[in-house]
């Protein structure tokens, strides 16, 4: 859909840092990436394919392709990051199209920057182009072989 981001992303017509870390004709997941600042490494969003903006609009297939990938990407920020825990989240009040937002809470984290201030946490693993790049090739490569 023309002014979607996440279409426009999905469709090569402006650049998603790290590149897709899944793609197929259901679902996409990329992770997000703050060019002002540095980014908190193990944000990634999943998104359908086609462009809808509810959970009751997604195919059964579309709903079933995403649960399991926010699973794999969950095993994967374990397996990789070593996380402890992944926040799930969606509301899609800013970009109608639909995106679930997978956040890593690391093992360290104080328990007053878990939940909505997990951002806040000054020790939060973070960085720019290359340390996204380079986490999105390590979980690029966790899917296709986890073990």
């Amino acid at each position: 859909m023309e002014g979607c981001v996440f279409c426009e992303q999905q469709n090569g017509l402006s650049p998603v840092v790290g590149g897709a870390i899944y793609s197929d004709d259901l679902v996409y997941a990329s992770h997000r990436f703050d060019a002002s600042a540095p980014t908190y490494l193990g944000y990634i969003a999943v998104q359908s394919r086609r462009h809808v903006h509810h959970w009751a609009d997604l195919t059964d297939a579309e709903a079933s392709a995403i649960g399991l990938l926010i699973t794999r990407l969950s095993r994967a920020l374990k397996a990789c990051l070593g996380v402890d825990h992944t926040y799930v989240v969606y509301y899609a009040e800013v970009v109608p199209h639909l995106h679930v937002l997978l956040t890593a809470r690391y093992p360290d984290m104080p328990k007053e920057y878990w939940r909505g201030k997990i951002y806040d946490w000054p020790a939060a693993p973070k960085g720019g182009v290359e340390e996204v790049t380079q986490l999105c090739d390590t979980l690029r490569k966790y899917l296709t072989n986890p073990s």
